[in-house]
């Protein structure tokens, strides 16, 4: 499988666990459920976090009939709006035309970057960087949501090592006090970095770069041929943090993702 392919098949995994692992109630209360068309993953949600309903996965060239297929799961699930996020190698010639004739808008473009698992350089850092024991995950998962607008539900939605073998979670701690958490999700051939997250107090001392490169190796470890991620497209002149650390630890830019929003206007 190429770079591109297994790099799309572990999003569409990542995502897909969000509603696969989620507690029955909690699924129940939130009309969360998860639909695969042509191999693309369509989480819908009908209350409470609209950020997820997303489609996302694509390995396979972009037709009307693809769109028309994914927008009618959407519509039979009784969304507001809907993300779906998409390679730019896989969109056909008319895409601007598909687009206007269903509403859909474009968002901020991101960049999707991937690295082989072959070992990172080293990271110097004074920080402790290793895997998240299970007694601080609370603890993991209250510095990850203090950098995210509030999402209702997120800890228990998000796919971690309690409930999910392919997730596992990773912090940099200054002495006894967690400063940086970041996860890992694998699924085949690749592994995904998630959850990327530093105190105010810590940023400049290497935990992203170190928490990184301990995710490349445990991706290694666990069988995976490629790690890929995401971030913001860069501003002309702008001092990407998040970027110059991937591309130092040897991850290369793949593609800016297109990103589309559609509505609901039923």
């Amino acid at each position: 499988m190429d770079p591109m392919a297994a790099g799309e098949a572990v999003e569409g995994a990542f995502l897909a666990a969000i509603a696969e692992n989620a507690p029955v109630a909690l699924r129940e209360t939130l009309g969360l459920g998860v639909t695969r068309v042509d191999g693309v993953t369509v989480l819908t949600v009908r209350a409470g976090i609209p950020m997820f309903n997303r489609a996302v996965g694509f390995g396979a060239p972009v037709t009307a009939g693809l769109l028309d297929r994914i927008l009618d799961v959407y519509r039979a699930a009784g969304v507001p709006a809907a993300v779906l996020k998409l390679p730019p190698p896989l969109l056909p010639a008319d895409w601007a035309e598909l687009c206007a004739a269903r509403g859909l808008v474009p968002l901020p473009d991101s960049v999707k970057v991937t690295r082989s698992t072959a070992v990172p350089p080293p990271i110097r850092t004074a920080l402790r960087v290793g895997p998240l024991p299970a007694a601080e995950e609370r603890d993991w998962i209250d510095l990850v949501m203090s950098a995210l607008d509030p999402v209702p539900h997120l800890a228990e939605l998000m796919p971690g090592p309690g409930r999910d073998p392919r997730g596992s979670r990773f912090a940099a701690w200054d002495g006894d006090e967690m400063v940086a958490a970041a996860q890992l999700f694998t699924h085949g051939p690749a592994g995904v970095l998630k959850s990327g997250v530093t105190r105010a107090s810590h940023r400049g001392c290497g935990a992203q770069s170190a928490l990184i490169a301990a995710r490349v190796t445990a991706a290694r470890a666990a069988g995976c041929e490629w790690v890929v991620s995401e971030t913001s497209v860069p501003e002309p002149g702008e001092r990407h943090t998040s970027l110059r650390n991937l591309e130092r630890l040897g991850f290369a830019r793949a593609y800016d993702y297109r990103s589309v929003r559609w509505e609901n206007r039923a």
